[in-house]
Order: C-alpha cells, then structure tokens, then sequence
C-alpha cells in the first residue's frame, strides 16, 4: 500500500498492464452467492444444456472486473476510483477457461486536484479471442500521480 509521502506514479498515454485468471466453477458459485444472481444460466448445468450456449457460462460481469482490478491494482494503481466503464460482452466464458485482461491508457485529462485517465480495455479467452471490451475512465489524484 502506498503511502501520502511516497513517490508519485507518472502515468503516459500508451502506458499497458494485464493479468490472468482461469474461471472455476467455484468463482461462479461464490459470485452467484454475493451478486445474487444464481441465474441458471450460470449455476445449473442440466438445465443450462437447454440453453443458448449449451453449458454453464461465467457471469459476464464477473469477467469484465478483471478490467477494474487491472485499473484498481496496476495502471493506474492505487488511489484511483472507477469513474464509468462502458462495457460490451462479446463472447461467452465457460468454467476452465484462462482470460487475460488488459487495459491502455488512452488520453489523460487534467484537472486542478486529479487526472482523468480513458483507458480501452480487453479480455481475451486462451484462445486469443476477445470475450470481453470496455471503455473506462478512472480518477486520479495529483497527490498520488503525474501525467507523463
């Protein structure tokens, strides 16, 4: 955790980070558990079978929060707040799967206490197909941050 006396972080436009997550059924059953939605879509695999994608799939919201935890833990980082994120799902994410999800900084706006950063983000499945897209913007303060 950073400190107020630590040094700032200079963020670019062009600036990358990522991680990787491999879904399990057990992801799913305990974001089922705190959202709520034990849809069966996401929970029931015989009844999933009638389904449009034929088996259980991961809650696309919980795929796409890999775009937040990239922006909350790497880039920016810390001391940022999600400001929007305009999100599409394109493709589903079954239990087993590996997503990658990265996010760029794409324009950075300045204002008298903080920055707001754009940043378009992605997630890609194993296969290298995207599952996921987000447009983002994130606030940081000066405190914390310069725009490089």
């Amino acid at each position: 955790m950073r400190d107020e006396n630590s040094v700032k972080k200079t963020i670019h436009v062009g600036d990358r980070a990522s991680l990787t997550k491999r879904f399990t059924v057990e992801d799913i059953e305990a974001f089922a558990q705190v959202s709520m939605d034990d849809q069966w879509l996401h929970t029931d695999p015989e009844f999933s079978r009638r389904g449009l994608f034929r088996r259980p799939v991961v809650h696309g919201v919980l795929v796409g929060s890999l775009i937040s935890s990239v922006m909350g833990t790497r880039l920016p980082g810390e001391g940022t707040v999600l400001q929007s994120e305009d999100i599409r799902f394109l493709q589903p994410v079954y239990p087993g799967d590996t997503v990658t999800a990265e996010v760029v900084v794409t324009g950075i706006e300045e204002h008298d206490k903080y920055y707001i950063a754009t940043l378009e983000g992605v997630c890609r499945n194993q296969d290298d197909i995207t599952v996921v897209e987000a447009d983002c913007r994130q606030l940081m303060l000066k405190r914390f941050f310069e725009a490089g």
